[in-house]
C-alpha cells in the first residue's frame, strides 16, 4: 500500500488493514501538530460516512493508494475566523428571538435547547482559537452565564432564562465577538 501525507510517502505491507494505515496517517499528522483534512483512497474522496467496519477492514492487497492532506489547528482556526464572527452574530440574533417567547411563558424550551447546543459548539471553537493565539477572545464570562442558563433551564424557569439571556449571556457573547 502506497501512502502519502502532505507529499511524504511510505509503503505498508499488503496485509495491513485500512484502519491500521489510516491510524498511521493520523498519528503522523498529529506528530506534526496537524489534523487530516482530506483523504482519498484509490483516488476516491473519503468522508467520515465512508469509514465503516467493512471499509476499514480492507487490506493493503485491496487498496493500493492512500493520499491525505493535513493542516495545523492554528491555520484551521485562522481560516475560520470570519465564519466564527458570522456564527456569533447568528447566535446573538437567534438568542434574542428566544427572549420574547420565554418572557411570555410560551415555552420555547426545544428551541432553547438547540440554541444551547450551538452555543456550546461556538464556545468550544472560540476557546480553541484563543488557545492557538489566533483569536483574542475570552469566553470565561460567557461560559459562566451559560451555566446560569443551564441551571435556569433545569429549573424550567422561563423568566430567569430570559433575564440571563437578555442581560448577561448575550452581552457577554457580544464582548467575545468584539474582541476579534
Amino acid at each position: 500500500m502506497d501512502i502519502s501525507l502532505d507529499g511524504e510517502r511510505w509503503q505498508l505491507p499488503d496485509d495491513t488493514s485500512l484502519m491500521e494505515a489510516l491510524a498511521q496517517v493520523s498519528d503522523k499528522a498529529e506528530r506534526k501538530g496537524c489534523f487530516v483534512t482530506s483523504l482519498s483512497v484509490e483516488g476516491r474522496t473519503i468522508t467520515d460516512r465512508d469509514l465503516d467496519s467493512v471499509f476499514l477492514a480492507k487490506k493493503g492487497s485491496d487498496v493500493s493508494t492512500i493520499e491525505a492532506r493535513s493542516r495545523s489547528l492554528r491555520t484551521i482556526m485562522t481560516d475560520a475566523a470570519g465564519t466564527m464572527r458570522l456564527f456569533s452574530a447568528q447566535l446573538k440574533y437567534d438568542g434574542e428571538a428566544l427572549i420574547g417567547p420565554l418572557r411570555a411563558g410560551r415555552g420555547g424550551f426545544g428551541a432553547l435547547d438547540a440554541w444551547l447546543g450551538r452555543l456550546a459548539d461556538y464556545a468550544e471553537m472560540a476557546e480553541a482559537g484563543r488557545a492557538q493565539g489566533v483569536a483574542d477572545t475570552n469566553t470565561t464570562k460567557a461560559l459562566q452565564w451559560m451555566q446560569e442558563l443551564v441551571d435556569a433551564r433545569q429549573a424550567a424557569d422561563p423568566v430567569r432564562l430570559a433575564d440571563v439571556l437578555e442581560y448577561e449571556l448575550l452581552p457577554a457573547l457580544a464582548v467575545v465577538d468584539a474582541a476579534r
